[in-house]
């Protein structure tokens, strides 16, 4: 490495270091500025580790001041780079974000493919904590959309594994949602 591309990446990290300070003080337009001058030259080195970590720290701002689609810009393609390089549990990490992100947006449909990565993870490393929360929120998407049927099944799987963990406190939060759908389900149709 020649001591300019030291130099440069010195400075970038110096940058994302001076980013993070503003952050925790609450000065987010210069958190912002020092993370996209630390982005550029991570960018142009190719230092896609640093990219990834930045691209998040700038969704979490972006979804911190509820600017929903920057935060989901961020967040995507934060996602692509862990995805590239085979990152799974920063891939779910970032997913499970990117959830949130639909959850505000009221969007559950475009949610359910990243629960079901987070999912499809969880089950790859016997993450039983993280695969109940994939369920958890794949039955609540359900549950908006109206697939009742799906969302019980989401449901019951999560009660489930938290239930074979020990995990009680869990267990009855998804033993309450269960029943506020049992009765969302037996309720009457009303006419307009």
């Amino acid at each position: 490495m020649t001591s300019e591309v030291n130099s440069q990446l010195k400075k970038a990290y110096e940058l994302s270091r001076k980013a993070y300070e503003h952050w925790i003080k609450g000065r987010i337009l210069d958190a912002l500025t020092f993370y996209e001058e630390a982005l550029e030259i991570f960018r142009n080195y190719q230092e896609w580790k640093e990219v990834a970590n930045i691209l998040e720290k700038m969704g979490d701002i972006y979804f911190f001041k509820k600017n929903y689609d920057k935060a989901l810009k961020a967040y995507k393609a934060c996602l692509d780079i862990c995805e590239n390089f085979e990152d799974e549990i920063s891939t779910s990490i970032i997913c499970e974000k990117i959830v949130f992100v639909y959850k505000e947006l009221n969007s559950p449909k475009k949610a359910l493919p990243y629960l079901y990565r987070m999912l499809e993870i969880a089950e790859n490393y016997r993450d039983a904590h993280r695969a109940g929360r994939a369920l958890v929120g794949i039955g609540d998407a359900y549950k908006s959309l109206k697939n009742y049927q799906a969302s019980k099944e989401a449901y019951e799987l999560a009660l489930k594994i938290y239930k074979n963990m020990g995990a009680l406190e869990l267990a009855k939060i998804v033993e309450k949602g269960l029943k506020q759908l049992q009765t969302e389900i037996s309720l009457p149709e009303k006419n307009v």
